[in-house]
């Protein structure tokens, strides 16, 4: 892993300024506050700081005097070429050959591993995401809690956590009972008892989709015509709940999604731990009766809004108290951090569930949760030519299954379309962008921008060009704005994954990657228009060796990246029709 070139000199500018600081018995800012960032302008280099803006008080100087004597020290360094101050009190800094040359090597030596980084300091995280009842397919809902859940384990694991992932499966409620019922109707239609009413199915609560037909038929070609006799209905339950469980997992399969836990809510009740988990609420005064039912304490210990019923008043129990048996069982297993991935209907259910655990007597700091906002399908017009909701899949009636937006646009667009905005946000889902072979579609220009370089590597190659050995100074002849431009994103990369493991945030990952296939999307047209310029110079092999490591270094980080949003890289793809490649 290793420190990037930009790291070492931010820490190297977090000693003089220390120094400084400690001479003047003043208290040092802290080093993300000193940090580096791009100037205002490119004519002024590749880096700037105010460290010297926010020394004036504490050293009682002018700051643009500050400024000088750092630009004087950290013109010293090897990775600087050249620092000088400028009103009122920055430090701008040119970057020397041997700072590319650091940032080129440490992308090509470290490879896959680029952009990993141990600032998770191996703290354990049980990390619970789609959750889906196993009651049918996933539809679109559970798909963005799946590419999100999954795109959030490997981009903390990347950032040095180490992630457990888990499904909580529901099965011990009242919708495994509305699910038998179901299955029971679709069981009589298969066997020509009696038909399968949808409108009295719906006013029955039933579940109307299409699907349930076909597992019935597929039951009783399994089980045979005396299936009603032969099952009763817990069997029938546990066939159709495991039945669609498959399917999900058959699903998650599909979109490279994987757990290492499944855990069942009706295993919670059958151990004994719901029921083990009231008590304990009892016995600890965390409960009181009122009107008949059994009480919560959620506002005195969490602030809610107001206290919430455990047991009704007809002894039947509520959702939260097998919930919090749940959690009681994940915090005894001894995590340092616990991550649920909710939809935004749960928005109001935290307070209540941490409360719960903080009553437990566990540390409820520990128990993080980020919500899923909606996702609206839309397509253009072909009338108006405006962006309307759009209607997709066939079978299953008023739901949008998972499969069904896959098939239409494909595993990775439908991945980047739901990570490229943050998971709170709304996902208004361009269902023809998604589909467009163009530098348009964000996912197209970074998977074609990976595939445009693994061509241009085979294509030197028949010309006897390859690369520079991955340790080799290449820096020499990377002097070009554009290809200076490439080395400073690719120096950026450990931050944004650094930023992504600790905020949980994956869309940051999208961003970049989008960013980096636009710069290097700059330099590679700049070669179309200047053949001086172009990554593959037969008469300049040094030359081409330098742009060649960059160009690999560049689809190395793109690479990695996808896989962190458990999308692919591809090596080849049809060229999109905007695009040009070098002649």
């Amino acid at each position: 892993m290793g420190a990037t070139a930009i790291h070492q000199l931010t820490d190297h500018l977090a000693g003089l300024v220390a120094r400084r600081c400690e001479a003047a018995g003043a208290e040092a800012p802290t080093v993300d506050s000193i940090a580096f960032t791009p100037p205002r302008s490119a004519e002024h280099g590749h880096l700037a700081t105010n460290a010297a803006l926010q020394l004036t008080k504490k050293l009682r100087q002018p700051p643009l005097k500050i400024a000088e004597e750092l630009a004087q020290e950290l013109a010293a360094h090897p990775f600087v070429e050249h620092a000088e101050a400028a009103k009122p009190g920055f430090v701008n800094v040119r970057l020397s050959d041997a700072a590319f040359d650091a940032i080129l090597s440490q992308v090509r030596t470290q490879a896959e591993c680029f952009g990993t980084t141990n600032d998770g300091n191996g703290q354990k995280v049980l990390l619970e995401y789609v959750s889906a009842n196993p009651t049918g397919p996933m539809h679109i809902g559970h798909l963005r809690h799946a590419v999100l859940g999954e795109a959030m384990a490997r981009t903390m694991a990347a950032g040095g956590y180490k992630v457990h992932r888990e499904y909580y499966i529901n099965d011990g409620g009242n919708q495994i009972e509305t699910l038998r019922k179901t299955f029971d109707a679709r069981l009589r239609e298969a066997l020509g008892i009696e038909p399968f009413d949808v409108e009295k199915a719906m006013e029955q609560k039933l579940y109307p989709g299409e699907y349930m037909a076909d597992f019935a038929r597929e039951c009783v070609a399994e089980m045979g015509s005396d299936v009603l006799d032969k099952l009763d209905d817990d069997a029938r339950a546990d066939w159709i709940k495991n039945r669609c469980l498959a399917l999900i997992k058959e699903h998650l399969g599909v979109l490279d999604v994987h757990f290492d836990h499944f855990q069942s809510e009706r295993a919670l009740y059958d151990s004994g731990a719901v029921e083990e988990t009231l008590a304990e609420l009892k016995a600890k005064g965390a409960t009181y009766e009122k009107d008949g039912a059994l009480w919560l304490k959620t506002v005195e210990a969490e602030n809610d809004d107001k206290d919430r019923v455990l047991v009704k008043g007809d002894g039947t129990l509520t959702y939260l108290v097998p919930d919090l048996a749940y959690h009681r069982d994940k915090f005894r297993r001894g995590y340092d951090v616990y991550v649920n991935v909710f939809g935004e209907d749960h928005k109001g259910y935290p307070p209540r569930l941490k409360a719960g655990v903080k009553l437990l007597g566990f540390d409820a700091s520990k128990l993080e949760v980020t919500f899923l906002s909606l996702v609206h399908l839309m397509r253009t017009d072909p009338e108006t030519g405006e962006k309307a909701p759009a209607k997709i899949g066939k079978r299953l009636g008023n739901i949008v299954t998972a499969m069904d937006l896959v098939e239409e646009v494909g595993a990775d667009a439908a991945r980047w379309f739901l990570l490229e905005r943050s998971a709170n946000s709304t996902v208004e889902f361009d269902l023809d962008l998604a589909r467009e072979n163009s530098s348009r579609n964000p996912v197209f220009k970074v998977q074609y921008g990976h595939a445009r370089i693994c061509t241009l590597a085979e294509r030197a190659a028949g010309e006897g060009l390859t690369a520079s050995a991955p340790d080799a100074p290449a820096a020499a002849h990377l002097r070009t704005v554009f290809e200076q431009d490439v080395l400073m994103a690719l120096s950026r990369f450990p931050d944004i994954v650094s930023r992504t493991a600790r905020s949980r945030e994956p869309h940051h990952i999208a961003t970049y990657l989008l960013e980096l296939a636009d710069v290097y999307n700059r330099y590679y047209t700049a070669g179309n228009k200047d053949a001086s310029l172009r990554t593959a110079v037969p008469d300049q092999p040094e030359v081409s060796a330098a742009r060649l490591a960059l160009s690999d270094a560049v689809r190395t980080t793109m690479a990695n990246g996808l896989r962190m949003l458990a999308m692919s890289a591809p090596d080849h793809m049809d060229r999109a029709s905007d695009e040009e490649d070098e002649g």
